[in-house]
């Protein structure tokens, strides 16, 4: 990427729910920046619920710039004229309906349409990477550009020095942001981010019966939801407020077991190097449980069958909200063999190009 031209593009993110799509669209925005010294336009629909994420962004502004990227609040519904004009490339995250104003203007200027589409470990992600699809009406083209974990699909999104940061992050500074947050670093330190449908007070009592000092990293919102009123002998909760990308990163990073939902706290978790459970984004006819079964089939090639038959078990476990005591206690066995195996796998997949990196060197040969 030295010698090719900085590319300038709209980043289309439509928040629908929770915060994965603009957690994906700010790590995407933000390493097209930084990492690439792309000129980015976030347009985007929901700017309240974009400022979790993004403490600095003004809900009443309908154009702004933070840290050096533009965002445009927009309606994204059939008949809007509010999205600006496309520059040569066009993002469109998990490929939204767009007005169709715009998509005139996307054909009009001749602009590069590219589709990005969910992180899938299912085999047939391979063969949709980089596959056209024509408009038969308007003849617009529209490229499918898939995240995966194979060099065969664009990569995983990872920044350019994730690993060097990560690696220098020491155990003095695990401690401090367990401190930080108001933990005890002599606990087992698990952080706990789960959808509101999930029995986690069904889950505390169970690691409370286990007599082992845990204490848990949950979000306020969610323990806002959960209501707990009971105290526990042994294990602690610990809210925290909404954390910054790099925030959230140290957390994974000072905690011995991560439990993560959706897409992007997913990845994030296995570039931390850590054990953790994922819970993919629930969907109709279960759905979600046929990629939860591809990625770990895939994430587990290369483990030991005792570890992955646990793996296996506990996520069909948490899936189910069936919290079986003794599968659970097993993780303490297994904690040191699980560790040397995430920490492995990251390694592994940090091998293969990012997926800002695939996207970026694609639209440059385009």
């Amino acid at each position: 990427m030295a010698n090719k031209k900085a590319i300038t593009c709209h980043l289309i993110c439509k928040v629908i729910d929770f915060f994965g799509d603009i957690g994906v669209a700010w790590r995407i925005a933000k390493q097209l920046k930084f990492d690439f010294d792309a000129e980015v336009h976030v347009l985007i629909d929901d700017l309240i619920t974009a400022q979790k994420l993004i403490p600095s962004l003004d809900i009443s502004l309908k154009e702004q710039m933070i840290d050096g990227i533009f965002f445009h609040h927009c309606d994204f519904s059939e008949n809007s004229d509010s999205l600006p004009s496309p520059p040569l490339f066009v993002f469109n995250l998990f490929n939204i309906d767009l007005p169709h104003k715009y998509k005139s203007l996307i054909q009009s200027e001749k602009s590069k349409y590219i589709a990005i589409e969910y992180l899938s470990a299912e085999s047939w992600v391979d063969n949709f990477h980089l596959k056209p699809s024509i408009d038969p009406r308007s003849g617009q083209i529209k490229t499918f550009f898939y995240p995966g974990f194979t060099n065969q699909t664009g990569g995983l999104i990872r920044e350019k020095n994730l690993f060097l940061h990560r690696n220098d992050f020491s155990q003095e500074k695990c401690e401090e942001v367990i401190r930080s947050l108001h933990g005890d670093p002599s606990f087992f330190s698990i952080s706990l981010f789960y959808y509101p449908s999930q029995k986690i007070d069904v889950f505390l009592d169970l690691m409370d019966r286990m007599k082992k000092s845990i204490q848990f990293f949950i979000p306020q919102y969610l323990v806002d939801l959960l209501k707990i009123k009971k105290n526990y002998q042994y294990i602690r909760i610990i809210p925290y407020q909404f954390l910054s990308h790099d925030d959230f990163d140290r957390l994974l990073w000072s905690c011995d077991l991560n439990f993560v939902r959706g897409e992007d706290s997913w990845i994030r978790a296995l570039w931390a190097g850590k054990p953790f459970i994922w819970q993919p984004y629930i969907q109709e006819n279960n759905i979600h449980l046929i990629k939860l079964k591809a990625f770990l089939k895939r994430y587990c090639e290369n483990c030991n069958q005792e570890l992955s038959d646990w793996l296996i078990k506990t996520h069909d476990d948490w899936s189910h909200n069936k919290f079986n005591e003794t599968l659970w206690s097993q993780f303490f066995t297994h904690q040191s063999g699980l560790q040397d195996f995430a920490l492995a796998q990251s390694r592994n997949y940090f091998n293969e190009a990012s997926f800002v990196e695939s996207l970026v060197d694609y639209c440059s040969e385009t």
